[in-house]
């Protein structure tokens, strides 16, 4: 992930530029140009910086190369597909029973519903800002240089990598739940599944390119697609011995409280978290106009996916209190359980591959140089990182060693939470609000508003909408997720 935007030209200039271009067709770039100056000059950083010291010559190295490589390798639309599936499809669709439990048949719908139409506007804003203004923006970070300017640029960076070393984070705790869950009987406890769940997740880390996770996310999108229908089977199985598991209360509106309600919706919010890496997977695609396709197909995919998921297990179990969420782990032991986590952890450890990947190459990006002025001295200074596209020895071991730093710290996470999924609902109210909803629309309002006219005003109303939707989710969502944190802490 680059710190700024390099507009690919015939020589690679040292200044940062961002290339615009008219969003109507017969108006000249010079007029847009002018027209969008205040953009601009806050985008335009200079080469010339104070100092010019090895730390910024190696900014600068950095920034070429990632112009150069990165992680753009040419992805089909097929391709873009099953890593925005696999990137939304996990922890969402796992936990959205216990939502529906909690919300109800019409609320929980028809915000799963709201939520997707939601995140394809989000996603269609990021897209038409990566097309006709920042061409070579391969980030959120890199988008808020862009419009805003250093100060977003920080901003940005302290609210989207929190969130990939969240997702991470949660992708390793369902992974250890499986585990624990598979080996019931055995002597090992939670927190030491969770070192071991972090031993797999390394393992999977080292599938650096994204040609080489999309293939791979195939794999994940049918163990998570395989223990979902087993899941029908064996609870509806469960549900036929009362005297055991208990049918619970089915209800067209929530009957629990406020609180309880507010953190099962922005667990559903959550499940649409993947818009965080969709700058990534755009620009990492051949033809990067089929983007939309891919985002729409993958959003509609996914809805209906949490919603066949939801009803099912609802309509089974309505919110018995033996249902647990992830719901997989309620299942009752047996050959369709054990074939259920094995594959749960397949898909948690290759899951966390996407936003493991950008966050570890951001945190390189950021150390590395560095790391290496410190061992090598400056003599053979500036220092490069290498694009996750070179396979050489070298590059591999740097690789190794930063994802090695991640896992440690995604299970010291782990292992220091008592209450996970509490900690993750807290946060995730605070970020996936505002990277879903807030971010497009502001981003969208800043560099378009003046500029329509007529029927695309339309366009402007949408992003007001979705800036009000982010306030109001993260407002209640983080209130809710307070609530029950003070009444789980009594």
């Amino acid at each position: 992930m680059t710190d700024s935007c390099v507009v690919a030209t015939s020589t690679i200039e040292e200044a940062f530029v961002v290339e615009v271009s008219t969003e109507d067709k017969d108006e000249s770039k010079q007029n847009v140009t002018d027209a969008d100056s205040n953009v601009d000059e806050s985008a335009s950083i200079s080469s010339d910086v104070s100092g010019n010291t090895d730390i910024e010559a190696d900014e600068k190295e950095g920034d070429v190369q990632d112009s150069e490589g990165g992680h753009g390798e040419d992805l089909s639309i097929l391709l873009a597909f099953f890593l925005l599936t696999v990137d939304m499809v996990g922890n969402g669709v796992l936990s959205f029973p216990n939502s529906v439990a909690t919300l109800g048949w019409i609320p929980a719908h028809l915000i799963n519903v709201l939520v997707a139409v939601l995140s394809i506007c989000s996603g269609l804003v990021l897209y038409r800002l990566r097309t006709t203004r920042f061409s070579s923006a391969t980030s959120y970070p890199q988008l808020f240089l862009g419009v805003f300017g250093k100060k977003g640029l920080v901003f940005s960076r302290c609210n989207t990598y929190p969130l990939m070393f969240l997702m991470a984070s949660a992708y390793n705790y369902t992974q250890s739940s499986a585990w624990s869950s598979l080996f019931a009987g055995s002597s090992l406890s939670l927190k030491e599944w969770m070192v071991i769940a972090g031993a797999v997740s390394l393992l999977v880390l080292q599938a650096r390119s994204f040609k080489a996770m999309a293939w791979t996310s195939v794999i994940a999108i049918m163990t998570i697609i395989i223990p979902i229908f087993i899941s029908f089977v064996v609870i509806g199985d469960m549900v036929r011995n009362p005297d055991l598991y208990p049918v619970g209360n089915h209800v067209l509106f929530s009957e629990y409280s406020l609180s309880a309600c507010m953190v099962a919706a922005m667990d559903i919010v959550y499940a649409y978290s993947g818009i965080v890496i969709f700058l990534e997977i755009m620009s990492s695609m051949k033809y990067v106009e089929r983007f939309k396709y891919a985002l729409i197909l993958t959003e509609t995919s996914c809805c209906l996916l949490y919603a066949l998921v939801g009803s099912v297990v609802y309509g089974l179990a309505g919110d018995a209190n033996w249902l647990q969420s992830p719901y997989i782990d309620s299942l009752q032991p047996g050959a369709a359980k054990t074939v259920s986590m094995v594959c749960i952890i397949i898909h948690a450890a290759i899951g966390m591959l996407l936003g493991g990947n950008i966050f570890t190459y951001a945190a390189q990006r950021a150390i590395e140089p560095s790391f290496k002025r410190l061992i090598f001295g400056k003599k053979n200074a500036p220092y490069k990182v290498a694009p996750l596209t070179v396979s050489k020895p070298a590059a591999m071991l740097w690789w190794l060693l930063w994802t090695t730093i991640l896992i440690f710290f995604v299970v010291l996470v782990n292992v220091a939470i008592p209450s996970f999924q509490t900690y993750l609902g807290f946060v995730s109210s605070i970020l996936v609000s505002q990277t879903c909803f807030i971010w497009p629309g502001l981003l969208d309002l800043k560099v378009f508003l003046k500029k329509r006219e007529g029927k695309k005003q339309l366009l402007s109303a949408i992003s007001v909408f979705l800036i009000v939707i982010g306030f109001v989710s993260l407002t209640l969502g983080l209130w809710g997720n307070i609530t029950e944190i003070v009444k789980l802490s009594r």
